[in-house]
């Protein structure tokens, strides 16, 4: 199980970015605009928070060292979700920043 949860855990960060931002911005419209500066700076910390945890994962598997057998295939897996994870936690801030 944890040779799993190390293969995803890039992508499960991800997942967590996903509902943490659409909950800041439900929170956002609640309380005040979604045009407010406030809530855009929260989002962008939090996206921040969560590319700085990608990169602990992905130099934490990069330096893992191999176990025999399928270890090659984990630690590409987890690099792959990782550097894919990246792109869509930034892909899903862009819209912050404009």
């Amino acid at each position: 199980m944890t040779r799993w949860l190390a293969m995803t855990a890039g992508l499960l960060i991800w997942a967590a970015h996903f509902l943490g931002l659409y909950l800041l911005a439900s929170a956002a419209d609640v309380w005040s605009s979604t045009e407010a500066a406030a809530g855009r700076w929260i989002g962008l910390g939090f996206s921040l928070l969560c590319l700085a945890l990608i990169a602990v994962v992905a130099v934490v598997m990069a330096r893992r060292p191999l176990p025999d057998g399928p270890g090659l295939w984990e630690r590409r897996v987890a690099l792959t979700g990782a550097l894919v994870a990246a792109v869509g936690v930034t892909w899903q801030t862009t819209p912050l920043a404009f």
